[in-house]
């Protein structure tokens, strides 16, 4: 005979009083909240705001990852920032069941290993072609080069070879709806959001941006259309993402549809892998023994220790350093997790950074030892970057392909002054685990490193 579910008003209740107590589990340090206090497991109801269940309980975790159906993660989205309007409500991460994962289906090939593998010279090239331009000896923001090369990485992956004209016009517009994003008055519009029931006020300055993206994509897929059949792979060596889809058995959608999808991919990746390049660097920089490390692989030229090695780094920063520190689901009708009843529009948040940090999973946490990970993956229970489930991020393994070839061919060019001592902490008023310095370090030359 089954038990009776747990209702929420019979778990332990975050009092009003203490709601800015939960900024805790949304920077490192988690195991010093007192909200540990309140178990595994507790209900915060803060006034005008969906009820919520907090839970690091990892059975209610995996529960809820699993169940397909039930919730969504773009109702969170839409409630407590203005990501709809910056993605589009049609486009995939906003989509749930059956819509979701026919999405899915369609938008998965490029970012499979096969594919993967034919981005790396691209990747290669990027890195070489921006690293000259950097400072050598003496301290600069490594966050502000993690964005260039997103974008140089994000423009050759996602639209290939553009013709120049058209091209400079696509990296302007976009240059510029990044610009409006991250400026002050769309800020203040996403901050005021939360508190009028998930609603965006209009912000006409950033559609005007967005409509100027898409009509150069839309003229890019136009002339693609009006092209003839894209081969195989073209002289660039891979197959970028645009023409992956035009002229192909996955191309189902029509322009207008198409361009919001492929300026979503370019959102979704820009700002976390420029902010987790940032990381990487400066958590090299803060720890000699790791950095001793790749200087050995490099100094003998075994690029498969360097890439092990590299891999393990990423994943460590990854797990310190989330660039999303949380994730949820809000139920989409009465349902069960794990035992727990969770009534409809309810929402559920996971506290990603307090499961990294947790001596449950990780032996000395709050420890950088990227040692844990060279014999071990991360595990997809425990370790929560990209979420899990039906909506884990579509492109994770690019990112984490990504940032190790970036890396390897920075560091077999460069080599990263160590500072030991704390790492620079995340910027505190930003919503996610952003370096407060952009991630300042100095870079020294490579051969230089071991004449002196």
């Amino acid at each position: 005979m089954s038990q009776t579910p747990i209702s929420l008003r019979e778990l332990p209740r975050l009092r009003t009083r203490d709601l800015a107590q939960l900024g805790g589990l949304l920077r490192p340090g988690t195991h010093t909240s007192p909200l540990l206090a309140l178990g595994e497991r507790f209900v915060v109801r803060p006034p005008g705001f969906p009820t919520m269940l907090v839970t690091h309980d990892m059975g209610d975790v995996r529960a809820l990852f699993a169940n397909n159906d039930d919730f969504s993660i773009g109702q969170v989205l839409s409630r407590f920032s203005s990501h709809d309007v910056m993605f589009g409500k049609q486009t995939m991460i906003f989509l749930d069941g059956a819509e979701h994962r026919r999405e899915r289906k369609l938008f998965a090939p490029p970012f499979q290993a096969a594919a993967l593998r034919s981005y790396e010279q691209l990747m290669v090239e990027v890195v070489e072609r921006e690293l000259p331009t950097w400072p050598v000896g003496e301290p600069f923001e490594f966050l502000k080069v993690g964005y260039d090369l997103a974008i140089g990485v994000l423009l050759g992956t996602v639209f290939g070879d553009v013709a120049p004209e058209r091209r400079d016009r696509l990296k302007s517009a976009i240059s510029a709806w990044f610009g409006e994003i991250e400026s002050r008055g769309f800020l203040a519009v996403t901050l005021i959001t939360p508190l009028i029931g998930g609603a965006t006020l209009p912000y006409p300055p950033l559609r005007r941006r967005q409509d100027e993206v898409d009509a150069v994509i839309i003229e890019e897929i136009t002339a693609r259309r009006a092209g003839p059949a894209p081969a195989a792979a073209p002289v660039s060596g891979h197959r970028d993402v645009l023409s992956r889809y035009v002229g192909t058995d996955l191309d189902q959608h029509d322009d207008a549809a198409l361009a919001r999808n492929m300026r979503g991919i370019l959102l979704g990746a820009y700002e976390t892998t420029a902010i987790t390049l940032g990381w990487i660097a400066a958590m090299l920089a803060g720890h000699p023994e790791a950095m001793a490390e790749v200087d050995a692989a490099v100094d003998t030229g075994d690029t498969d220790r360097l890439d092990a090695y590299l891999d393990a780094v990423v994943a460590e920063v990854m797990r310190l350093r989330p660039v999303s520190p949380f994730t949820g689901r809000r139920a989409l009708r009465d349902t069960v997790i794990n035992g727990v009843a969770i009534p409809q529009g309810a929402i559920v948040i996971v506290p990603i950074l307090l499961i990294h940090e947790s001596e449950r999973h990780y032996a000395d946490p709050l420890t950088f030892r990227p040692e844990r990970f060279l014999d071990n993956r991360p595990s997809a229970h425990s370790w929560l970057t990209f979420g899990a489930g039906a909506h884990r991020c579509l492109g994770a393994q690019f990112a984490l392909a990504e940032a190790r070839i970036l890396f390897r061919t920075v560091l077999e060019h460069r080599r990263i002054a160590t500072v030991p001592g704390p790492v620079e902490p995340p910027r505190r008023y930003h919503t996610g685990l952003s370096p407060a310095d952009n991630a300042r370090i100095t870079l020294l030359p490579r051969v230089q490193a071991f004449i002196s």
